[in-house]
């Protein structure tokens, strides 16, 4: 099965800020695919196709770790890979928000360790909120992306990670939550 461990975005009104935003995107004309709102989040490990033995050893990896619960702030939207070739728009987070997700990264990778075969050059925290299918309309998007480098989109408290299966649909991904790791 294809898992990952995430943090989900709980909060209403920052979803509902971010749908927002997903819907001006879209009046663009740009060819996007925007992630459905009740599946936004932070991939903090992405593991792939494993089988249900690996999943509960990870499931044993995550229950090692311990964090408290922290604030996370959400602001600006910027791009992967580069503002010339645009494959993935995102929502980012304040500083001191990066700093507290990237620790609990760090955890996960050291509980999590021996399945480093599919860990990219670094975490950076970020929420997908939309991927781009082509080049249409590309200085719109992009002229609409800059318009919100700088917006506060809200403040939640994180108090849980998950490990989640991923089914992959031809009308996108069907996500399920297997392990769910309560912060103190």
């Amino acid at each position: 099965m294809r898992v990952f461990v995430a943090i989900d975005v709980g909060a209403d009104d920052i979803v509902d800020r971010l749908r927002q935003v997903q819907e001006n995107i879209i009046r663009t004309g740009a060819d996007v695919k925007l992630v459905e709102p009740h599946n936004m989040h932070f991939t903090v490990k992405f593991l792939g196709e494993v089988s249900e033995a690996v999943v509960h050893q990870v499931e044993n990896g995550l229950s090692t770790l311990s964090f408290k619960a922290f604030n996370v702030k959400y602001r600006g939207l910027g791009v992967f890979p580069s503002p010339k070739r645009i494959s993935v728009i995102w929502a980012g987070v304040e500083p001191d928000s990066a700093v507290k997700l990237n620790e609990v990264a760090e955890g996960v990778n050291g509980a999590l360790r021996e399945f480093s075969g599919n860990d990219r050059d670094s975490f950076q925290p970020h929420v997908t909120i939309a991927r781009v299918k082509s080049g249409r309309e590309r200085e719109r998007l992009l002229e609409e992306v800059q318009g919100y480098s700088d917006t506060f989109f809200g403040e939640e408290t994180v108090s849980s990670l998950k490990l989640k299966k991923s089914d992959l649909t031809p009308k996108g991904p069907i996500y399920a939550d297997l392990v769910v790791l309560k912060f103190g």
